[in-house]
């Protein structure tokens, strides 16, 4: 079985506008993927026997193939309710699981159709009706949605696990083990630059951190941030003044949110991606990508997240050019990276990663190599 659910979120191709091509995380959800959730307001422990649900207006049941878990907790392999997507690329877990076995807190909300989960310095709220269905900490983000079958909730498991802040690794006999990462003290929110109107869709949505112990290293990366969103966005306007006036199906458009790739170690690795819509079948994604000391404020180079390794770049090339060799339809022979190649940190390892027709086609999207970090000491 082929396991690909990320986010992030595999947010490897996740770059096309809500309105034309969809997200590969989004597939459920343009598919009509349903979001069916507990009807009390209480957390999941107080309904974890049952778990009943309560029906949305606009959800409707989605074919899933229930699944027992074998899943190594805490050094302690247990049976967790699961559930397999009917193509086998996504793996499920029951919601209650959530609280049942991490202790993270599972609430819902009548009034507004949302249930909530909340722990780790992270809160999800997930909405049926959305076309952004996950909202986390403040950012409305594209995901797979939650599925119902028999009146159990079952939500992507990676994508949640490694949302807040654990590793998932799949070992033989369908074993999965989930730890806890140590994550740094602070707390990602969202600011937004929205500029949407009659004529054209722009929606930036970057972090700021909040809560972390050295205020001046706060002040620093929020800075830095905001500066650079602020040039993202000034060219934007600038592309989209420039572009043809969009069809009213398909007016233009410039969205950008954020995802964070690690927050540990007294590290903080997350990139911007965008996606500009001019016109023609499709737009143009871009990326940039950023993993910040949270002893400085100062944003890493490459070699300084190899651990100052003198032959980082040949460590890496050996590593890509064995990937790149297994691909078909490559568009030019890879030589080296870069010395300034983009890069983000995620599961203890350096994941480089190359523009969309760099090497491969547009479908493709951002390919994606990651290197673990131990090959750097």
């Amino acid at each position: 079985m082929r396991n690909t659910q990320n986010p992030s979120f595999n947010l490897n191709k996740r770059f096309a506008p809500a309105r034309w091509i969809a997200l590969p995380l989004a597939a459920a959800l343009l598919a009509g993927s349903p979001l069916l959730l507990p009807a009390s307001t209480q957390t999941a422990h107080a309904a974890s026997s049952v778990y009943s649900g309560e029906s949305l207006p606009e959800a409707v049941q989605a074919a899933i193939i229930p699944k027992t878990l074998a899943m190594k907790i805490n050094g302690q392999v247990q049976a967790v309710p699961g559930a397999i997507s009917i193509d086998g690329e996504t793996t499920y877990v029951a919601l209650r699981f959530l609280s049942d076995k991490l202790g993270l807190q599972v609430s819902w909300n009548p009034q507004n159709h949302t249930a909530a989960v909340s722990g780790r310095n992270v809160t999800i709220e997930m909405k049926a009706a959305d076309p952004r269905p996950y909202t986390i900490n403040g950012q409305k983000l594209y995901g797979t949605a939650p599925v119902v079958q028999n009146g159990t909730t079952y939500i992507p498991l990676r994508f949640f696990l490694e949302t807040f802040g654990y590793n998932v690794d799949y070992g033989k006999n369908e074993q999965i083990t989930v730890s806890a990462l140590p994550v740094n003290p602070l707390t990602i929110t969202t600011k937004t630059i929205d500029e949407t109107n009659s004529k054209q869709e722009f929606l930036i949505q970057y972090p700021q951190i909040a809560g972390f112990a050295d205020k001046d290293v706060q002040n620093k990366i929020n800075s830095f941030l905001q500066s650079e969103v602020n040039k993202m966005a000034d060219a934007a306007r600038k592309d989209l003044k420039q572009a043809e006036p969009g069809v009213p199906n398909a007016k233009n458009s410039f969205t950008a949110d954020y995802i964070i790739k690690s927050n540990m170690n007294g590290k903080l690795s997350l990139y911007l991606e965008s996606y500009l819509y001019t016109g023609g079948a499709h737009g143009m994604p871009a990326r940039s990508a950023y993993t910040f000391d949270l002893s400085t404020g100062k944003p890493q180079t490459l070699q300084e997240a190899a651990y100052g390794n003198p032959n980082y770049k040949d460590i890496i090339n050996k590593v890509v050019k064995q990937k790149f060799a297994e691909m078909d339809s490559l568009l030019s022979p890879f030589e080296s990276i870069a010395d300034d190649q983009p890069f983000f940190l995620q599961n203890n390892a350096i994941v480089v990663y190359f523009d969309p027709y760099q090497y491969t086609p547009y479908a493709a999207g951002f390919p994606e190599f990651p290197i673990p970090l131990s090959l750097f000491k």
